[in-house]
């Protein structure tokens, strides 16, 4: 079958080029009577618009490549790359979703298949692995970078996190209103190395919220893990079980949602109920509403995520901003009851 032109779509419809145009890129005045035939036409030929000559001709693609880990667990990733798409729409853009496999050569390689593709700006999500070369190579392009939550320290580059340290400050928060004082807990090891800021940040910040109350977070009720695995949260809140034994923590929070699900896991299997025996809360409201039972969760505004990425983005595109520029979004907690007030 012989590929179809927009000049047959023109003359199956009546109308010009122009017009046909028009419908296609949604620009200029065509009436909703003509619109709606050049439409039809489109769909009865089977007309693909060539969007790659468009893109040659006027250097805009309308796609913003995304980095993300290729990690298919974690809902944080793909809750983010679904913010970033639902806020491109209204900007008449599109999200190229692509993966890394901490492979620094790899993603380098990458980042050139992404510019090959005359991608008009690039988020990263999570950790950045490639040279500073590399980055600075991009940069030199004018092409706008919006790095999420891992940022590197790079000029020419907009970052946007989410204050893990208050996150953890109103889970600490919510424990202690309700009276609890023996706290435990569970989160992954981090090292500076590796940029796992994010990591210490929620130690931090909930060890320093249980101090501003004259309770100290003990090292037997700690559990630091390898990674985010649904096996590890389960091996952290045993080891904590273990090394407790009577005195065990009255309640826990976990900085994962992911390592939420071991944790549940154990109690289960131990035959301890949530809230009733132990309370919980959990970090990044992924998954905690379709647990059994539904957990307390300090909650990332996704939404807001998106919006503010894509507006960054934006910003610089237009040229109404030159300047670099860092925002932190602030997390809110969703009670969903699994905190029990301590009673005795």
């Amino acid at each position: 079958m012989p590929k179809v032109r927009i000049q047959d779509v023109a003359s199956h419809a009546g109308v010009s080029l122009m017009t046909i145009t028009r419908v296609i890129n949604n620009s200029g005045y065509v009436s909703p009577k003509t619109r709606e035939r050049v439409q039809q036409s489109i769909k009865s030929l089977g007309y693909i618009p060539n969007h790659i000559a468009k893109a040659l001709k006027s250097s805009k693609t309308g796609i913003i490549g995304n980095v993300l880990p290729l990690i298919t667990i974690n809902q944080v990733f793909a809750r983010i790359s679904q913010s970033l798409k639902d806020a491109a729409l209204p900007y008449g853009l599109k999200i190229l979703p692509v993966y890394t496999e901490e492979d620094p050569e790899g993603d380098e390689q990458m980042l050139h298949e992404l510019i090959g593709r005359m991608v008009e700006g690039i988020i990263f999500t999570d950790i950045v692995r490639v040279r500073r070369e590399a980055m600075l190579n991009v940069i030199s392009k004018k092409i706008p970078i919006v790095m999420i939550e891992r940022p590197m320290s790079v000029k020419g580059v907009d970052k946007l996190v989410w204050d893990n340290i208050k996150g953890s400050l109103i889970a600490a928060s919510h424990f202690i209103a309700r009276g609890h004082r023996r706290l435990g807990f569970i989160g992954r090891k981090f090292s500076k190395e590796l940029n796992e800021k994010s990591e210490k940040d929620r130690f931090e910040g909930f060890r320093q919220g249980l101090l501003d109350a004259g309770i100290i977070l003990e090292e037997r009720n700690t559990g630091l893990t390898e990674k985010y695995e649904v096996e590890h949260g389960y091996q952290a809140m045993k080891q904590i079980m273990e090394q407790s034994r009577e005195k065990r923590p009255s309640g826990v929070y976990t900085t994962s949602d992911i390592l939420l699900c071991g944790i549940l896991q154990y109690l289960y299997e131990k035959g301890l109920n949530v809230p009733r025996d132990i309370s919980i809360i959990s970090h990044d409201n992924t998954l905690a509403g379709m647990c059994s039972p539904p957990i307390t969760s300090v909650a990332i505004p996704f939404e807001e995520m998106g919006q503010t990425a894509l507006s960054l983005f934006h910003e610089r595109r237009e040229g109404k901003r030159l300047s670099d520029k860092s925002v932190v979004l602030n997390p809110f907690l969703v009670d969903r009851g699994s905190v029990l007030p301590v009673t005795s």
